[in-house]
């Protein structure tokens, strides 16, 4: 991604987290500069089971290189679209299909695991794309992966496209989605419903934590693992791990997570809107798609501008506060007024004010030295489902 750029340490790290998370396998450069080489040799002796794939032009050289330094699987890219071939490679098909296959025989040759990609294969004619599949599976090619390399495939495309070539050449599948239409994960998706029915068959999906990627970024690691596990039942990755790996890779990349970012955004399990707040109170699943205890984080009540009477006295509660109904409608109004004036929640220490002006009295001591020091939003601790 543009203006990011990771240390060989936090390479590591990163690596770490995803393996405990249960990725199967990361990639990762290992050639092109001693930096990546070095990393490529860290990764090795710091992973207990996931598979460490070099990717590669290809050209013989790079893949050489990389088996060089530790890596148990390489990929071997290129792109396979007409506008490609004639004006960046400038070769003709019958000339890629013989390095595809001079590359993959010379990777197997080395006892690699080998995947073969297509770039801007979304461009590309089918029937040519059926064909360098078919190629690179007769050279010893193990997976075929289908990019998606700005991003243009809908749903429907991309069950389609894959469907098309796992009924035409029998191999695994890798799925690379580009997210410049906001569709990176619903296609990644479709593609999984696509493959299911080929029961000998695996289908592999390409994903960054946190998104990062060229322009628009890939698949979400975090959010594709979420919606596996909520709308498939897949169940082999581990979600607790989820938090701590994208704010790794948050604190690593410099690009802050947004607020309103799906499942680790700070606002995922924040209630402010009244209804809202009622219904959570009552019953967390009236507003949350999944458990946040899953994550290993709590939900949190805020009070704001839409906060309702539900809030306030979740608040006073929390607070260890009482205050008669009169007070409490009192007390909404002012949250709401000082939260519109300076477009922001209302703090701890804030609300307390408002109490001691608006109800009389004071907190007890140990509760307002507590509270003073808590952040806005407040952990609602009530079990998910009960």
């Amino acid at each position: 991604m543009p203006g990011i750029s990771f240390t060989c340490d936090e390479k590591v790290e990163i690596a770490v987290g995803l393996e405990m998370l249960g990725v199967e396998q990361v990639e990762t450069f290992a050639t092109y500069n001693d930096s990546d080489r070095k990393c490529a040799q860290m990764l090795s002796s710091r992973l207990n089971g996931t598979s460490i794939m070099g990717w590669n032009r290809m050209v013989k050289a790079d893949i050489e290189d990389s088996i060089s330094h530790g890596v148990d699987a390489v990929s071997v890219s290129t792109d396979t679209s007409d506008i490609a071939l004639a004006n960046k490679l400038r070769i003709t098909r019958k000339e890629q299909l013989e390095r595809l296959v001079d590359c993959v025989e010379f990777a197997k040759g080395h006892g690699v695991y080998v995947c073969f990609n297509a770039g801007d294969a979304t461009r590309s004619d089918p029937d040519y794309l059926i064909e360098f599949a078919r190629v690179g599976k007769d050279a010893g090619g193990d997976r075929f992966r289908i990019c998606d390399t700005v991003g243009i495939l809908t749903p429907a495309a991309s069950s389609s496209l894959v469907a098309k070539i796992m009924s035409n050449v029998d191999i695994d599948v890798e799925f690379h989605a580009h997210n410049d239409f906001g569709l990176a994960v619903a296609n990644a998706l479709a593609a999984c419903e696509a493959a299911a029915s080929f029961r000998d068959r695996t289908l592999w999906l390409s994903t960054t934590v946190n998104g990062l990627g060229e322009r628009a970024g890939n698949v979400p690691l975090e959010v594709l693992v979420m919606n596996l596990r909520t709308h498939y039942d897949v169940r082999k990755y581990r979600p607790e791990h989820i938090i701590s790996l994208c704010k790794r890779v948050e604190k690593a990349s410099g690009l802050e997570i947004p607020l309103n970012y799906p499942v680790v955004g700070g606002n995922m399990f924040t209630h402010k809107s009244g209804i809202h707040v009622d219904g959570i109170l009552k019953d967390p699943q009236m507003y949350e798609a999944f458990d946040p205890a899953m994550l290993g984080v709590s939900r949190k009540i805020s009070l704001g501008k839409h906060s309702g009477k539900a809030s306030i006295r979740h608040k006073l509660d929390q607070l260890g506060l009482v205050a008669p109904p009169e007070a409490i409608e009192a007390l909404r109004r002012e949250v709401g007024n000082v939260s519109e004036m300076t477009k922001r929640d209302i703090t701890d220490a804030e609300f307390i004010q408002m109490y001691s002006r608006l109800v009389g009295g004071t907190c007890p001591s140990g509760r307002v030295s507590r509270s003073e020091k808590k952040l806005a939003a407040v952990d609602a601790n009530i079990p998910w489902g009960g």
